[in-house]
């Protein structure tokens, strides 16, 4: 099949949406389908990546602000190819919204895989993205009704019950996942040198500040370390900051903030972690927590999007029970090697790239047929 696929964020941009999309993708060409992605400018060297063809277009600007560039030449883009399926990766994203009011002219058949509608289960504080948002999610069924099939993370998110609220019945459930070489073999967990892992972004809705003074609240001097490859409204010197209050309320501890690693260094941090904390507000289904799975990193996590529902780590409520599962984790070696093989052992059962898009391609097949 000939496959077009949107998306604001793809390969070399380091995010979840952007790991998904680049799996997906990369994994359908390597099935033999010829696969193109239209999405952002970010002067690649190469329009062609592990057989995918990529068509960047200079959009700016995201929900809640006014989408600006080359809109045109977007829409002209979408509308003039020929091809067998569309699929359109997340809503309340200019490589979507560009596109709602003109998909009664696309032909191909049209697929919406969703990352979750944030701001119908997020209550933002931004005023004009409040009532952007109202406005919205009460005209986007009239949209949602033109896709051949819609995707969703899990049965859990909130596009179920809004989908079922405006009688949208073609739907179905597509999993994060990892590739099957990303996954662990045999790890030694018992290091030289041991030490605690966050991966996400600078930003409020990911609250490090809370696994931070969790961290100071457990007892272990093993050191924590943060990685985050972008920054919002300066939160890694709030979060440098508050680990010098913490450092004078509990006693000073090792804490080391990176940024701007590579998608290979970030995971060498990964591959040689302890534990892995996660502490965000608003998530549909990390995956970041998918690969401390995969790596037989045990987790502990905020209960946000599925978390309670991975097995390899336990959920947290309250940032003293964060850090008595930090100790507990770091004492107890036959739960921690519990959680290392209940967390791999899913992976390879449930959530790996390669049976996820063929569940895909199950549904493109029956529509393309």
């Amino acid at each position: 099949m000939k496959i077009l696929i949107t998306t604001e964020q793809y390969y070399p941009m380091l995010s979840g949406v952007s790991s998904v999309v680049t799996a997906i993708a990369e994994e359908l060409a390597h099935l033999g389908h010829d696969v193109s992605v239209a999405t952002g400018d970010l002067q690649r060297e190469s329009s062609i990546h592990n057989g995918v063809k990529i068509f960047e277009f200079k959009v700016q600007g995201g929900f809640g602000n006014y989408y600006q560039g080359e809109i045109q030449k977007y829409r002209d883009f979408i509308l003039e190819q020929n091809y067998d399926v569309l699929i359109n990766e997340c809503v309340q994203t200019w490589s979507t919204d560009l596109i709602l009011p003109y998909l009664a002219q696309i032909k191909a058949k049209k697929i919406l895989h969703s990352h979750g509608f944030s701001l119908l289960s997020y209550k933002t504080k931004n005023p004009w993205a409040y009532v952007k948002a109202k406005y919205y999610y009460s005209v986007l069924p009239k949209y949602l009704k033109e896709y051949d099939h819609l995707f969703f993370l899990h049965d859990q998110t909130i596009e179920t019950a809004y989908c079922k609220k405006h009688k949208l019945n073609r739907f179905s459930y597509l999993p994060n996942g990892v590739d099957e070489s990303f996954i662990a073999n045999k790890k030694i967990h018992q290091k030289d040198e041991l030490y605690i892992l966050n991966i996400s972004n600078y930003f409020p809705m990911k609250n490090q500040e809370f696994l931070l003074e969790a961290y100071y609240k457990a007892s272990t001097k093993v050191k924590l370390i943060l990685i985050g490859t972008a920054v919002l409204h300066n939160y890694l010197e709030y979060l440098k900051k508050q680990k010098e209050k913490f450092d004078y309320i509990y006693g000073y501890k090792e804490v080391i903030f990176l940024s701007g690693l590579s998608r290979a260094e970030t995971l060498t941090y990964l591959e040689n972690a302890t534990i892995f904390l996660h502490s965000s507000k608003l998530e549909v289904f990390p995956m970041v927590i998918l690969e401390a799975m995969a790596k037989e990193i045990p987790f502990i996590s905020t209960d946000v999007g599925n978390v309670k529902e991975l097995q390899g780590g336990v959920v947290v409520q309250t940032q003293e029970a964060m850090a008595k599962q930090i100790d507990h984790l770091l004492k107890d070696v036959s739960l921690y090697e519990k959680f290392t093989q209940e967390g791999v052992g899913m992976i390879r059962s449930s959530y790996n790239w390669q049976m996820i898009v063929q569940r895909l391609l199950n549904v493109l097949e029956a529509s393309h047929g």
